[in-house]
């Protein structure tokens, strides 16, 4: 339990299934339509990623390095002290590639370039390239708890060394074969209006992707005032009671200096599979304040590893505008301003995590 921490979020940077590359805060419109996947809307990579780069990179890269340099872009002196990225997929796109051309004739490679861009670690080195950055460079890749395994890192090397400034990001690309492998357990929906996908009562999801970068440090700067108190993962055996998941609740809170009483929204990672949602219906109803409000996202970005990028993403934008957008509320907060954010998800009802955002 990382709880009782500061850090400020001091910029970010995202591509998703959302108009949000090229906006501050929320879109003023949020994309649906009839799908049975959410793909990221991206932006002209020439305009932020160096054309005679840009020709030989994947698409993975080319969505890093384009958050990464959105993150940093009201950055004056851009050199972070550290870049830390959480992926549950890697570059897994090159890898299919390399392997599909490894089959296809005969073990003879045409060329090493999707071979050399299927680590895990290549978005992270990318960037570092790009910024001419020789400091701490680390890529996690612990399935749903990749990115808040970033985010630990981060927060643990601000505690160690004041004054330091982190981007932390989190990101992952659909590939077919994935959609395809997974189909049969989890992403069984038939194509469906995508922002209906929390209400649609069955089993399985829909998937999505994105990439999410957010540059963070231990003081403001230049006025920022969302920012990051607290991560916590657990494992659960995914026949665990709600009792169990509610005293981890209350031990992170606990440990954060919170009760549940001191949190003033949950946005919870509900993604329309009617027994993965069951546990956030049930801590919903039945463990927070009746005033407190509870939010959603995955109708808006997929079901993916690293999803709670987005909703940090989310968070730190209703932190600054006070205001949760009507598309993302379950039910109306009864609080006059909304200072403490609670982000929970879980992934089959086994690995569960925690995010407390913050405003000063």
């Amino acid at each position: 339990i990382l709880g009782n921490m500061k850090a400020f979020i001091r910029s970010a940077g995202i591509i998703s299934p959302q108009q949000t590359y090229d906006c501050r805060g929320f879109p003023e419109v949020f994309r649906g339509g009839i799908s049975d996947r959410l793909s990221c809307i991206e932006p002209d990579y020439h305009s932020l990623i160096n054309p005679v780069q840009l020709r030989r990179m994947p698409r993975i890269l080319k969505m890093g390095l384009a958050a990464a340099r959105l993150a940093l872009s009201d950055q004056e002196n851009a050199d972070p002290d550290g870049i830390i990225v959480g992926t549950g997929l890697g570059c897994l796109r090159s890898l299919e590639t390399f392997l599909d051309e490894i089959f296809d004739t005969g073990e003879q490679i045409k060329s090493v370039l999707p071979f050399i861009n299927s680590t895990h670690n290549a978005v992270a080195a990318q960037i570092a390239m790009l910024l001419k950055n020789n400091s701490y460079n680390v890529t996690y890749c612990h399935r749903s708890f990749s990115f808040e395994s970033a985010l630990a890192d981060a927060l643990m090397q601000l505690k160690e060394k004041s004054g330091m400034n982190i981007l932390v990001g989190g990101i992952d690309e659909l590939t077919d074969d994935f959609i395809t492998l997974h189909r049969p357990e989890r992403f069984r929906k038939e194509q469906l209006n995508t922002l209906e996908l929390v209400s649609a009562p069955d089993r399985g999801t829909i998937p999505g992707e994105g990439a999410a970068f957010f540059l963070i440090s231990d003081n403001s700067g230049n006025g920022a005032c969302a920012g990051i108190r607290g991560v916590h993962t657990f494992l659960t055996d995914p026949r665990s009671a709600q009792e169990l998941i509610f005293a981890e609740t209350d031990k992170f809170l606990e440990s954060s200096g919170m009760d549940r009483k001191d949190i003033d929204l949950v946005i919870l990672g509900m993604n329309g599979d009617t027994e993965s949602d069951a546990i956030y219906k049930e801590l919903a109803r039945d463990y927070f304040d009746s005033s407190t409000g509870i939010g959603c996202y995955k109708h808006l970005c997929g079901e993916y590893y690293t999803s709670t990028a987005f909703a940090l993403w989310a968070a730190k934008n209703i932190l600054e505008t006070r205001a949760v957008p009507g598309m993302m509320v379950r039910k109306e907060t009864g609080r006059k301003s909304i200072d403490k954010i609670l982000i929970y998800n879980h992934f089959l009802n086994t690995e569960h995590s925690f995010i407390i955002a913050g405003k000063d």
